[in-house]
């Protein structure tokens, strides 16, 4: 077949110009698309923020604890609770203040502004909650925000306020707090010996002694940390002082009500009663203890 050279000629510039003008089309629409572009910045921005985010956020709770003998209030997990708040709000709040509030970033950048308000100042249990449920919906906005990206062929991604999340960085910023909360060898030997039916009470409070001579020692490292950090390690010292008082104050009782036993509906045996029962509603220290219920409704009733 004979093809005309002014046909071809044609037919190939216009071939030339379609290509031209497809590739043209697709980078500028690449180049001019302000979503991608804000995602793209978000995820990169974000990642340090909410990796500190998500390793101070387990901290808002108290951890669940099956041992029996833990005491119920802790006022050093209090303290923590009330280090780790502040830590999420200021990473919240560092992020904000970066973030371009676009329409595909305003739910993360709304969410970051809650978590600076709600979590500013939280001292308590039901502080802490609020926090942490601001803390969530940062997550589901995250979430809602990596579809996007995904979407829009942004190629990194968003994190997520997730253990996966936190980054070496992070793990390192929050090694201080863990240092001044977290129990050391002695306090953990303690835990043992609390925990050991067989275990006299003189090797329990020894123990516990051990323990707290260990934690003075932490605590004067911190002696010129900020002082919400300070006071993370000093009220960790005073709880384990408590928990060794409580098992000093605990011991006189279990002898008294051992006493009541030839004489239990004396006036004298009612007043112990009446104490160990308020040392078994408040909780038993300890395992060398824990016949203190039974011999108490034995002598006392029910």
């Amino acid at each position: 077949m004979h093809t005309n050279k002014k046909t071809l000629g044609i037919a190939l510039a216009a071939l030339g110009l379609g290509a031209g003008a497809c590739n043209g089309t697709a980078a500028e629409a690449d180049a001019g698309n302000p979503d991608k572009a804000a995602l793209e910045a978000a995820a990169k921005l974000l990642v340090q923020p909410v990796a500190l985010i998500a390793a101070y956020q387990p901290y808002l709770r108290a951890p669940e604890s099956k041992d029996a003998y833990a005491p119920r209030r802790r006022n050093d997990l209090q303290k923590a609770g009330a280090y780790a708040a502040g830590e999420i709000r200021f990473a919240a709040t560092g992020a904000r203040q970066k973030l371009d509030p676009t329409p595909v970033t305003k739910d993360v950048f709304a969410a970051l502004g809650e978590i600076s308000k709600v979590c500013a100042d939280a001292a308590e249990s039901s502080a802490f909650d609020v926090c942490n449920a601001a803390v969530q919906a940062l997550d589901a906005a995250l979430v809602k925000a990596g579809a996007a990206a995904s979407a829009a062929g942004v190629a990194g991604k968003l994190p997520r306020v997730a253990p996966e999340a936190v980054t070496d960085e992070a793990r390192k910023a929050i090694t201080p707090f863990q240092k001044a909360l977290q129990p050391a060898p002695a306090e953990l030997a303690y835990f043992a010996k609390r925990g050991d039916e067989k275990a006299s009470f003189n090797d329990v409070i020894a123990a516990c002694q051990s323990a707290g001579e260990e934690a003075a020692v932490m605590m004067k490292g911190f002696e010129h940390a900020d002082e919400p950090l300070r006071l993370v390690a000093v009220t960790h010292k005073l709880s384990i002082d408590s928990q060794c008082h409580t098992l000093e104050a605990t011991e006189p009782l279990r002898k008294d009500l051992a006493d009541c036993k030839k004489k239990a509906k004396s006036s004298e045996c009612k007043i112990v009663c009446a104490k160990v029962r308020t040392r078994i509603e408040e909780g038993i220290p300890a395992a060398t203890f824990a016949a203190l219920e039974q011999d108490a409704n034995t002598l006392c009733g029910k």
